[in-house]
């Protein structure tokens, strides 16, 4: 017979550590099924509950006897349920139920209604629980939760364990752990304390399946048996199979992978498979050694069926300070010979052994400060490539040291760099520069100077190439630029039709420049902006062979001697806004004059331009004071900035911009002038800011809400107002629609070699046909372009019309626990190749497969099929 436990002096005693024995026999079951879940929050609408304290079981002989320790399940006192910030490590625990209940006859202990046990962060929750004081034995039956600190959650309805953790039964469990994996059991038991057994169990990480449990989940591994083996940390995996919608896939009798707890471990890998015409079809087999934690070892033998076998190997290595890593593949070839131009000559393939050495790291020396290197040793130039070891998108394998320094107002930058091109086009290396080292220093002082920002930059570059690279104004006109035949003025590498993209030799260059800039802002609102700064160049340059190439160049052939420049400036920015507020929201009209003072820009040609060919006068530099992108050109004269940009911001939340201006030269040389003149790579030629009155320059921004915005920016002839730069940008989604689409307008730029019009339009659409799956396109249309390779010696037109430059095609399955992914790309004459001693473009096509399942693994296939729609002669 069952009573209240209320009569003798001694129950509540042996209450309490009944009660207390068998909650702590209780956590067990949280070790042993590795059961966890968040606290429930306690509401007003809770039903009555009794409440026992009681303080740490590991001294339950010496704890005094708790007041009042068993209540009836009376209206206690309103008190807020406890949450796992009120139950950290260490504090007593605590007991509520509707009633505690003793019986002498049996021995057991038993809390029944809404039970909720809090003790070290950890929350029991269950319908019953009950203590058997003879066998050591608890029982939790009834809507059983138990959570973890770490946020693990485990549902069962009848839990079972003894008093040692080591033995224990769970019959229908759910676990549930923080990054969102489920596993679901119909029986689940545990063994010896380190062994826990699932069976009829069921895993997978897709949380969204649960909201409509009718629907079998995106995929799911079920196993007649799952066994995790705590000592090993491996979870072991018996008559398993894999499903996809509720379709059985694969079948695995056997297989294993470690447990949550281990970040990484040993194992083979996802298997992959590589390859073309050429190599032949390329089977991956991957392992990964888990050596120590700070150190592992990745094998990934390949076997092409065309070229043989290719072993690859990547050690890495992690230490408190840093990291570095050594990664090697090399083949012997089978057949070498296939990697041959149809008119017999050899590609940079055509060898024997081929194969790279890659080595990256980087090492904290102080909090501020850090040294690394990426590092590449290669047989050739196209080995990445004819491999598919090359990452996505990688044009370049260079090799970097470098020195960093990072500070709250300053940063430094020291390194040197080789750099080498691995694309198709890239079949002449020596034109690319080795920079020993380039040297970058910016710093900002923390207190004020006159009360402005006080600065200063420091650049050091030294480099040099094998050749030059040199490129034609005009590809029809007899005039060539053949750096590998003599030099003959008004026949080959003539200035008046060649460009000096860089030069053949050694550069070196040294800078160095100080600034000040105060921000004032008056009684009226106007914010006046004075500005000073004095920049300093040494530079020396020596052209290869006694300038035998770029002799020709008058200005650049007078080498080996150094150059000094020095650009003081001083100028003021004028900002007036004027803030009026309407019916539909609030509009800001903000005038802006900059005017600049300084004298003529020196020795333009003869320090050779490497950093600064690149130029655009568009609406981000009109405000600029040196337009120049970068050190070797420094912009002189006077000039004088002005615009007007116009922002309405709408109640709705929308947005208007517009901003309109132009630049005026007012004395001295324009430097963009003379450098169309001057300058190696005509810098400043046909940029709208050579002539005394600039072009144009606009741009208008519409931003609707978060999924629709769109820009137009232009550059207008400042006579005629014709465009000669424009861009339209436009991003919008709506509803199962996703839209991206860029147009570009570029006027004839004859002095620079463009001389025909080009525009292109690019878009990409997507369209979400079903929950989760979306088709996608994008395309690329040049409507008009320059024939790059068109020349005087061939009847090639120079200008093309509607042309296909790329398009992508793909179908994609995305949710939270898996993606699945088809693409296909075709990149049209993207690729050079050598036809009977022509050169020629064909058009590159690409298959692509992605698949990804949440905590199991990835498996990414990329495959160049070019060759199967356009075979190469051999």
């Amino acid at each position: 017979m069952l009573r209240a436990a209320r009569r003798p002096a001694a129950s509540p005693t042996r209450i309490a550590r009944s009660a207390l024995t068998a909650t702590a026999s209780l956590l067990a079951m949280v070790v042993a099924s590795g059961g966890l879940a968040p606290l429930r929050a306690q509401t007003a609408d809770a039903p009555a509950e009794a409440r026992s304290y009681i303080l740490d079981p590991t001294q339950v002989q010496n704890q005094p006897a708790p007041p009042s320790p068993v209540r009836s399940a009376g209206p206690p006192a309103a008190l807020a349920g406890p949450t796992f910030s009120s139950t950290p490590p260490g504090t007593p625990m605590q007991v509520n139920a509707g009633q505690l209940v003793y019986d002498e006859r049996t021995s057991r202990v038993s809390a029944r209604g809404n039970v909720q046990i809090y003790y070290d962060g950890r929350t029991i929750e269950a319908d019953v629980v009950t203590y058997d004081q003879r066998s050591g034995r608890v029982r939790a039956t009834g809507n059983v939760r138990i959570t973890e600190p770490s946020g693990n959650i485990a549902h069962g309805q009848d839990m079972e364990f003894d008093q040692q953790f080591t033995n224990g039964f769970v019959r229908s469990l759910n676990l549930e752990t923080p990054d969102r994996r489920f596993i679901g059991a119909t029986d689940v038991t545990r063994e010896g304390g380190d062994t826990t057994t699932f069976e009829r169990a069921a895993y997978t990480a897709c949380a969204s399946c649960r909201a409509d449990l009718s629907k079998p989940p995106t995929w799911v591994i079920k196993a007649k048996r799952i066994i995790h083996r705590e000592s090993e940390r491996t979870i072991y995996f018996e008559d398993a199979r894999f499903e996809m919608f509720g379709v059985p896939i694969a079948y695995m009798p056997r297989f294993w992978a470690p447990d949550p707890t281990v970040r990484k471990a040993s194992g083979i890998l996802v298997p992959g498979i590589a390859g073309s015409n050429r190599t032949g079809i390329g089977v991956e087999v991957p392992y990964f050694w888990n050596i120590q934690p700070n150190y592992d070892l990745l094998i990934a033998p390949r076997y092409y069926s065309r070229q043989g076998f290719m072993p690859i190997a990547e050690w890495r290595h992690g230490f408190e300070s840093g990291y570095y890593s050594i990664r090697a593949a090399g083949i012997r070839q089978n057949d070498p010979g296939v990697f041959t131009y149809s008119n017999g000559t050899n590609e940079v393939g055509n060898r024997e052994f081929r194969g790279i050495l890659h080595t990256t790291g980087m090492f904290r020396i102080t909090e501020r400060w850090s040294v690394g290197w990426d590092l590449n040793l290669m047989s050739d130039t196209a080995f990445l490539r004819d491999y598919s070891l090359s990452l996505p998108g990688q044009t370049e394998a260079n090799s970097r040291l470098f020195l960093r320094g990072q500070g709250p107002r300053s940063w430094f930058d020291l390194s040197a760099t080789r750099y080498v091109g691995i694309t198709a086009t890239d079949v002449d290396n020596k034109i690319l520069p080795t920079t020993h080292p380039v040297l970058d220093y910016f710093k900002v002082l923390d207190q004020s100077v006159l009360g402005g920002e006080f600065s200063w930059r420091t650049s050091v570059v030294s480099l040099s190439r094998e050749a030059a690279d040199v490129s034609r104004k005009n590809p029809l006109s007899p005039i060539t630029c053949d750096r590998t035949q003599p030099r003959v003025p008004g026949v080959n590498l003539d200035p008046a039709n060649c460009l000096v993209n860089g030069i053949d030799g050694n550069y070196s260059r040294a800078s160095a420049e100080v600034a000040w800039r105060r921000r004032v802002i008056d009684a009226m609102g106007q914010v006046w902006e004075p500005f000073v700064s004095v920049r300093g160049d040494v530079t020396y340059h020596h052209l290869k062979d006694n300038s035998a190439v770029l002799g020709s160049f008058s200005r650049l052939a007078q080498d080996d001697r150094a150059y000094t420049r020095i650009m003081p400036a001083v100028g003021l920015t004028y900002r007036y806004p004027w803030i009026a507020g309407n019916a539909y929201g609030t509009t800001t009209v903000e005038p802006i004059l900059q005017i600049i003072a300084r004298p003529n820009e020196q020795n333009i040609g003869y320090i050779p331009n490497e950093d600064s060919q690149s130029l655009v006068f568009d609406d981000t530099n009109l405000f600029q004071t040196n337009k120049f992108s970068g050190w070797d050109r420094v912009e002189g004269g006077g000039r004088l900035n002005y615009g007007l940009n116009v922002t309405h911001r709408f109640f709705n939340g929308s947005s208007v911009n517009i901003m309109f201006g132009q630049s005026l030269h007012l004395f001295g040389i324009n430097s963009f002038s003379a450098g169309a003149l001057y300058d190696m790579a005509a810098t400043g030629a046909n940029s709208g800011l050579d002539r005394q009155r600039s072009d144009y320059v606009a741009r208008f921004q519409y931003q609707l809400d978060r999924n629709f915005r769109f820009s137009a920016r232009g550059r207008f002839d400042e006579r005629t107002f014709a465009v000669q730069r424009g861009e339209l940008d436009a991003t919008g989604r709506f509803g199962h629609f996703a839209l991206t689409g860029t147009y570009g307008y570029l006027a004839p730029q004859p002095d620079l070699g463009y001389l025909v019009t080009r525009s292109a339009v690019g878009a990409a659409l997507s369209y979400t046909v079903a929950t989760n799956w979306t088709v996608y396109g994008a395309a690329r249309f040049a409507f008009q372009r320059q024939n790059l390779l068109a020349t005087n010696a061939n009847n090639l037109p120079l200008s093309e019309s509607n042309k296909v430059e790329g398009l992508t095609l793909g179908v994609n399955y995305l949710d939270d626990a898996m993606q699945l992914g088809f693409y296909y790309s075709r990149d049209f004459a993207a690729e050079v190749v050598t036809l009977n001693n022509v050169a020629t473009t064909r058009d590159v096509h690409r298959f692509m497969f992605r698949f990804n399942l949440r905590t199991i693994g990835e498996l990414t296939l990329s495959q160049n099929v070019s060759n199967w729609f356009n075979p190469p002669a051999q």
